[in-house]
Order: structure tokens, then C-alpha cells, then sequence
């Protein structure tokens, strides 16, 4: 029996030799792979068998160490043993040689003891003394084979690992720590547990992240692993089957739920609605008395709060991992950024079914990975495809303005996380329901990709190709950059000085330029950017002096520098823009999902909008008593006192009051939502909400001919 397994990157043996030397001298038997091996030994089999007669793992925790895909690959196995013994660190000591401890994961042996390297005679000697009195107290070897029990996978089939994972070792254990972060509070400052997300654009590898975990780490959750798909409504083309709504999710959800209580023995009926199920669920697991990981897939951006949190775990022993494309959930869930693969991981997924021969090959494929911005997706399928083609072959076609090579490549080859055939439709998704101001700047982006931008660059270019007011344009810009930031569709890159630059990724760049559906407006905007990166650049809102406030009767009106007089103002286009986007976010203009939502919150949303429409008409120096234009061009404050006065005011007058007097009758026992969907004018009330599309909806439309911007939403198109 050993009495240490040494886990260490190679690139640190001649740092980890005194540490040998020191244990071996001390009594102890340490195994190193290096000296204990035989010639091309099978190094796997030889490694488990080692460490199952090993009392403890010492791990050299450099920084190089998370990166090692054989280092964690041991460090699992030690920290698995540990885990079902009832503490993960029993079986795992840690020499750190860096000045700080955040490159250690899991992060519950950095709340453990672990020693700084050694740098004399008696600090050998001090290590390997307390190395040796702990491992005496061990009376056996790691327990592998307890940590390798099967676990349930439901609903099922249970997935292969994917030979294609490649580069996200370290990763694997930031989402332990983050899912595991209240067992370390001292060092994490948690005592509950925590949900946890990854999020990233699509294709950039989430799921497949989320997939390894669950399969490496299922040892850690005797309990099951319990994996709810949300993105199964994309068919073979990449578009949604089914209208995308809350509803629409929720019900697939509840779906799948409904087979997991199958298969826990549960009887449910079979209109049963989600919250028995998921408190059924709950009931069953919580019995068992033992941690499961409950993954949400493919987390739409447009729930809220209480449906996110309803696709939770339903007990407190279950640890919840959700993956989405959004930003928009950072406050309900630990944030785990899933990035583009960096430049050697990403040149080992495209070579690693197929080696290139020749300098000019080798070249290729360097610059196609180079290219493909460390896209997992895209890497993965030009590597499968570079079985049959040479990479110089693969690169003249990714650059080819015709048929993706990506959507070739899925034709021939499945992905690990079952990606829709045409892989471009679905990852142009997100950007063709952006709307219009986001699509512009996508577009521009686009056309400069792999090339830095900035929200000046992109103001010029619109106020190129569509001539109007400079400032509608930077609202516009900002506004579109905003959305593409919250839906990863643009990544922000580090720069110096005041201005902040952004990228659009190569892959999508390839995408939108298949899949645009105006490539006219595409083309008027490129030309437009080229046109504002030859000029001077001058004439950016950013730009523009300070405006200077000009007497005008009872109120003072800014003038803005140089602006010509036509039937509305700078002031007034902004104020309108501004107006308008708010509007078409809100309840009225997006409707409550038959059965979702809270009342209550509906309407205290709706007369939110009295304070933010007197801020914004105060912001821009608007009265609400200024004289009015004509019907065919109506003023900013005109339409602001129809949405006020004559729609919101009498529907809140109405309902407020009722709805308050039903929730002063609520029963102490009784959950307030529970309460106000047992109202009897609840769906009354959910019917006028409808009924405020129309009048909220024809607002925004001749707001939207004041700014000049048009959102793209359903209300202003039939209008």
C-alpha cells in the first residue's frame, strides 16, 4: 500500500522532486507516475490501481495544475472517495506553491489545510512530518470503488461522454464550487445552497460543459442527476416549433417533470399542474436524504423570477445548474461565464480527428481555428469534416459567401448535444427577434468582424446610410448594444481610454451573413461604416458641445448646436425614443401568459410608468402644457398625456382599488398568489390587460414616428 499518490504537471517535476525526497525520507511510500509506470504501461489502469491502494492524494496545486486534464482526472477520483466517506477533503492534501489560493478548485479545499512550498531543509522536514502523522491516522486505502456507484440519470437516456470535450477541465470544478459553495462558508461566505448558471452565446459549448459535469461528478450526487431540456422546441431549421411563450416552456417542463415522477413510482394525475408535480417531486427526493443535481437546459431570456425559480430544484438537497444564452438572470443564480476556447484548446478540438500533414496544411488549420474565434460548435464540425477535406479546403469555405460549410459539415456529422441540421439558422435566432436597432448594429458589427467597434463608429454608419438626427442615431446605437450585450450576440473587448469597444464573433458574423433578412438595408449600413471609418468622425452626439438654453416664454427650451428646425426636435426624438422603448417592454404592449403572472405586479409595473414619463419629459426639458401639434403630427408631451390621462389613469382607478380590497381579505394561511388567482375578477382584470394592447400599442407606433425608430414589436406593425 501507498502511503501518498503525488498528483503534479509534468511541467512541475523538477519542483515536486525535493518534495519527494523529503516524504521518502520521513518513512513514507509516495507513488510518482513517472517512476512507478513500466514502459508503455496503460497508464489509466495503472493510475486507478495505484490510487486504490493509496491511503491520500497530494496534490501539487500549481497554476498550471487545473489546466491538466489527467491531473483532474485524479483529483476527482481522490476528492469522489473523500465525498462518500462524509467529507471530500479527508482524502486529499494540497501543497500550494502561488502566492494566493483561487486557482484551487473546489473551492472546499481551499477552506481546508494545505501547505506553501517548502524553501529549506527544515521546512522539508516540518512537511513531511505532519504528511506523516496524518497519513497514520488512515487505516486504509481510498475507497474508488464506492465513488464510482452508477447514479440515475432521468428522464433518461443517460448521454456518452463526448470525445469532443476539450480545453474546459478547470471549468468543471468552478461549477462544483459554485454549486457546492455554502459547504466552505468561511471562504465563501454562504450557508445555503445556491443555484448556479452558465451562460454564453449558443453554440459555445453550455450544454456540453453542463453534460461532462453531470457525468464526471455524478459520484457526488447519489440521488440522481435530473436534466430538463428547454431547448427542445427548435426544429431541424433552427426556428421554434411552438410560439416560444412562458407558457409554451413551462409546459415542456412540466412534461418532463411528469417523467421523472414516473419514474420515482409516483401517481400523479395527469392534469395535474406543475406545482403539485414539483412539489411531489420534491417530497420524494427530499426521502432519499442524499444530494442530486437538477439541470435546467437551454433557460429562455423572457421568465421571470417566480417561473425561474419554480424550475429550481425542488427540495434544499438538490443543487441546480441551469445553462442560457442570457444576462438577464445574474441575480438568481451564481454566474459562470462560458468563453470562446483559447487558441491551443482550440487548435486541438479542429486537429484531433485528423492530424494535418505539411507545413501548409498545419498553416490552415492554424488560421481556421484562428478564424473561428475558439467557437466550440463550429470547431467541432470543421473538424469532423476535415476527415474528408483538407483544412485549406475548409478555410476557402468558411470564407466562401455562399452556403455555410457549418451547415455542410452538421449534415454529415451529429454533435454531442443534438444541434439542429442548419446550424446557422439557429444561431441567427436571437439576432432576427432582436428588432431592428439591434440588428443594425449586428449588421455593422458584422461587416467589421474580426475588428473592434465602438457605439460612435456604429451612430455614423446608421446616420450614413439613413440620413436623419445624429443623436436618434446614438440613441438607437446604444439602445441595440444594450439588447445584443443581454443576448451574448456581441462581447465587449478591453481597451484603453474613455471608449468601449466591441467584437462581433466570427461565427455569427458567417451566420447573419446567410441568414439576413434585408440584405439591402445590410449592405446600405456597410457602406455606411466604411464612408463614417474614412471621414473624420466628428459629428457623434458624443461629440457635440454642450447645449445651450435659449429663453423661450415660460419655460427654457435647449437648443440643440446646428440643428435644423423641422417638425420635431433632437429633444424631442430622444424623449420619444426613450418613451417608446420603455413602453414596448411593459405589460399592456408583452401580455400575461394565460394562467402566469402576478396581477398585482401588472399593475404596480403600469403605474410605474406615470414617474418614469414625467422624469423623461423633465429630462428633456418637455411640458406636459406646451401647445400641441396637428393629429398628423402629434407632439411628444401630447401623446404622453393620452397615455397618462386617458388610458392608464381610468384603468388603474378601476382596478387598483378592487384588487386592493380583495388582498385586505386574504386569510393569513393563504399565499398571496394563491389568493388573487382564487379572485373572481381575476380574469376580468387579465381581459383588460389585453385590452390595453390596443391604445398602449397605437402610442407607441406615433412615438415611433417621432423617433424614427421602429422596435419591431407586433404593436407597431399593426398600427
Amino acid at each position: 500500500m501507498w502511503d501518498v499518490f503525488l498528483s503534479y504537471s509534468r511541467a512541475d517535476l523538477g519542483r515536486v522532486e525535493p518534495l519527494v525526497a523529503a516524504l521518502e525520507a520521513a518513512g513514507l511510500r509516495v507513488f510518482v507516475d513517472h517512476a512507478a509506470i513500466p514502459g508503455f504501461g496503460p497508464i489509466s489502469s495503472t493510475i486507478r490501481r495505484e490510487m486504490a491502494r493509496s491511503k491520500v492524494l497530494l496534490a501539487y496545486y500549481s497554476a498550471g495544475y487545473p489546466h491538466r486534464p489527467a491531473c483532474q482526472w485524479e483529483l476527482t477520483t481522490a476528492y469522489l472517495a473523500g465525498w462518500h466517506e462524509g467529507d471530500p477533503r479527508r482524502r486529499v492534501l494540497i501543497v500550494n506553491p502561488e502566492r494566493g489560493s483561487g486557482h484551487i478548485h473546489p473551492i472546499e479545499l481551499r477552506d481546508s489545510r494545505h501547505w506553501p512550498l517548502p524553501s529549506s531543509p527544515a521546512q522539508f522536514r516540518a512537511f513531511a512530518a505532519e504528511v506523516e502523522a496524518y497519513v497514520a491516522a488512515l487505516s486504509d486505502s481510498l475507497p474508488l470503488l464506492s465513488a464510482s456507484g452508477a447514479t440515475t440519470w432521468s428522464p433518461g437516456p443517460r448521454p456518452l461522454p463526448a470525445a469532443s470535450f476539450t480545453g474546459r477541465t478547470a471549468e468543471l470544478w468552478h461549477i462544483h464550487s459554485a454549486l457546492n459553495s455554502h459547504a466552505a462558508p468561511l471562504v465563501a461566505d454562504r450557508t445555503a445552497p445556491v443555484a448556479a448558471q452558465l451562460r454564453g452565446p449558443a453554440g459555445i459549448g453550455k450544454t456540453l460543459l453542463a453534460q461532462e459535469y453531470a457525468l464526471r461528478f455524478a459520484g457526488a450526487f447519489p440521488a440522481g442527476v435530473y436534466w430538463f431540456s428547454l431547448d427542445g422546441r427548435r426544429g431541424a431549421t433552427g426556428q421554434d416549433r411552438g410560439d416560444g411563450s412562458a407558457g409554451a416552456v413551462l409546459g415542456l417542463f412540466a412534461d418532463q417533470l411528469r417523467a421523472v415522477a414516473e419514474e420515482l413510482g409516483l401517481r400523479m394525475d395527469s392534469g395535474a399542474q406543475l406545482s403539485a408535480l414539483s412539489g411531489a417531486v420534491g417530497e420524494a427526493l427530499g426521502r432519499l436524504r442524499e444530494p442530486f443535481l437538477w439541470v435546467v437546459d437551454g433557460l429562455p431570456g423572457d421568465l421571470d423570477s417566480r417561473q425561474v425559480n419554480g424550475l429550481c430544484a425542488p427540495h434544499p438537497g438538490g443543487r441546480t445548474l441551469i445553462t442560457t444564452r442570457t444576462l438577464r438572470y445574474s441575480a438568481l443564480a451564481a454566474p459562470l461565464e462560458v468563453l470562446p476556447l483559447p487558441r491551443d484548446a482550440s487548435y486541438s478540438l479542429l486537429t484531433t480527428r485528423h492530424e494535418p500533414e505539411g507545413s501548409a496544411e498545419q498553416h490552415a488549420a492554424g488560421q481556421l481555428a484562428h478564424d473561428l474565434g475558439g467557437h466550440p460548435l463550429a470547431l467541432d464540425l470543421l473538424g469532423s469534416a476535415a476527415q474528408h477535406h483538407s483544412f485549406g479546403d475548409l478555410l476557402a469555405a468558411f470564407h466562401t459567401p455562399a452556403s455555410s460549410v457549418l451547415d455542410t459539415a452538421a449534415s454529415d456529422h451529429s454533435t454531442p448535444t443534438d444541434w439542429p441540421l442548419q446550424v446557422t439558422a439557429a444561431l441567427t435566432c436571437d439576432a432576427l427577434l432582436a428588432g431592428p436597432p439591434a440588428l443594425d448594429v449586428l449588421r455593422i458589427g458584422s461587416a467589421l468582424s474580426p475588428d473592434e467597434f465602438d457605439s460612435a463608429l456604429v451612430a455614423d454608419a446608421i446616420a450614413s446610410a439613413e440620413p436623419g438626427s445624429v443623436a436618434i442615431a446614438m440613441r438607437r446605437t446604444k439602445a441595440g448594444i444594450a439588447l445584443l450585450r443581454t443576448l451574448h450576440l456581441v462581447e465587449p473587448v478591453p481597451a484603453y481610454g474613455p471608449h468601449v469597444l466591441y467584437r462581433v464573433p466570427a461565427v455569427t458574423a458567417h451566420a447573419l451573413q446567410r441568414h439576413d433578412p434585408d440584405p439591402a438595408r445590410a449592405q446600405a449600413l456597410r457602406l455606411g461604416a466604411i464612408r463614417a471609418l474614412r471621414g473624420d468622425r466628428a459629428a457623434t452626439l458624443d461629440r457635440v458641445s454642450a447645449p445651450r438654453p435659449r429663453a423661450t416664454g415660460p419655460r427654457r427650451e435647449l437648443q440643440m448646436p446646428d440643428q435644423h428646425r423641422a417638425a420635431h426636435s433632437d429633444l424631442e426624438r430622444m424623449a420619444a425614443f426613450d418613451l417608446q422603448t420603455e413602453l414596448v417592454l411593459r405589460i399592456g404592449i408583452q401580455q400575461l401568459e394565460p394562467g402566469t403572472g402576478s396581477l398585482r405586479e401588472a399593475l404596480a409595473s403600469l403605474h410605474s410608468l406615470f414617474a418614469f414619463t414625467r422624469s423623461t419629459l423633465r429630462q428633456y426639458n418637455i411640458g406636459l402644457a406646451a401647445p400641441s401639434r396637428s393629429e398628423e403630427t402629434p407632439s411628444v408631451h401630447a401623446l404622453a398625456d393620452e397615455l397618462l390621462n386617458q388610458t392608464l389613469r381610468p384603468f388603474l382607478s378601476r382596478w387598483h382599488p378592487a384588487l386592493t380590497a380583495h388582498e385586505a381579505a386574504r386569510p393569513e394561511s393563504v399565499p398571496p398568489l394563491r389568493h388573487e388567482q382564487d379572485w373572481e375578477q381575476a380574469q376580468g382584470l387579465r381581459d383588460a390587460l389585453t385590452g390595453l394592447s390596443a391604445p398602449m400599442g397605437a402610442v407607441v407606433t406615433r412615438l415611433a414616428a417621432i423617433s424614427g425608430a421602429d422596435l419591431g414589436t407586433p404593436a407597431l406593425k399593426q398600427g
